[in-house]
């Protein structure tokens, strides 16, 4: 059992296994000049493992700079030979691979080679596929590379007219952004803007859908492994339908759906602050307490997060947390 810590860029007990491991590899191919990179201009996290306070494994994620936007590289997997075979380097894998999640990233890649083959069996073993060799040693014989997709993830805000879902999904944008997140943002109603009026699609649902399944793999393909949309989930189907846009063949995305709340008089006065005076305000005011309940009876949130008496960044920052993002 290991204890993972995330480290900075220089730590000590970092670079001391960065050390070993480039000796252990330098016997392994017989090749005793192979220089240790010690910076990654463009770091993800370094991490570090510890058994009861001794540092036995480490790990390293960047962007790749060989790679297409949205990939990211895993660097500096080593684990002491005498903690071998308990499971650290899945492990510290598995915490490497959150981190790429939680950036953003659409695929991790990796570099070994023939003399490795505890790490080809362990790649092999929890998913990973060869892929085209890359990098600095891609035309040297001996040379392995592996890659694994990771699906996008993809945030729905919910909530009634005037609960501020879309100030609120821009916050999430901007702290995600302030993360370093690979990250893309969509007012889904912008997508519903159109008159005359369609009786037999409420609220354009399907036109927006429609579009939706056309845009997502836009942004997949530009490397945004994070999507926060502002829409009101007001069908129990909206969450597969969500799913299946930002589906592809390397799996189901990870669709979380966090409602905003506010209270009436608050919404009330959002409502006054952007629609003049007629037919949309006084719709709006009505349609806010109906859609409120209805939310409410349907309870399709995985969280509910209040958006008043503070900013809607402070509220992202919030609903963030408790969805573990």
């Amino acid at each position: 059992m290991i204890t993972i810590r995330e480290v900075a860029p220089d730590d000590a007990d970092a670079l001391a296994l960065w050390t070993d491991q480039q000796r252990e590899l330098a016997e392994r191919y017989g090749e005793p000049d192979l220089v240790l990179e010690t910076t990654f201009p463009t770091l993800i996290v370094s991490l570090v493992g510890y058994s009861d306070d001794e540092p036995v494994a480490s790990a390293v994620l960047r962007w790749s700079p060989y790679h297409e936007a949205g990939a990211v590289e895993l660097k500096r997997l080593y684990v002491k030979p005498e903690h071998r075979g308990h499971g650290h380097s899945r492990a510290i894998m598995g915490v490497a691979e959150s981190h790429a999640r939680r950036a953003g990233a659409t695929r991790i890649v990796l570099e070994t080679g023939d003399q490795q083959p505890e790490a080809l069996a362990l790649y092999e073993r929890i998913g990973y596929d060869r892929i085209t060799n890359y990098g600095e040693w891609k035309d040297e014989e001996g040379t392995f590379c592996y890659g694994r997709a990771i699906p996008t993830r993809v945030l729905i805000v919910n909530g009634t007219i005037g609960a501020g879902k879309t100030a609120v999904a821009s916050g999430v944008l901007d702290a995600l952004e302030d993360r370093g997140a690979r990250a893309a943002f969509l007012d889904a109603d912008a997508l519903c803007q159109t008159v005359p009026d369609d009786p037999s699609d409420p609220y354009h649902q399907g036109l927006m859908f429609a579009a939706i399944d056309r845009i997502a793999p836009l942004y997949r393909h530009r490397g945004y492994g994070c999507v926060v949309v502002a829409r009101v989930v007001e069908d129990a189907d909206d969450r597969a339908r969500w799913a299946k846009a930002f589906g592809d063949d390397v799996g189901a995305p990870e669709v979380v759906v966090a409602r905003v709340t506010a209270p009436l008089e608050e919404r009330r006065a959002r409502i006054d602050a952007r629609e003049p005076e007629g037919r949309w305000r006084d719709w709006a005011h009505a349609r806010t307490i109906e859609l409120d309940d209805s939310l409410d009876g349907l309870a399709l949130d995985d969280v509910v997060v209040e958006n008043a008496g503070r900013s809607a960044r402070e509220t992202a920052e919030e609903l963030l947390a408790e969805i573990g993002w």
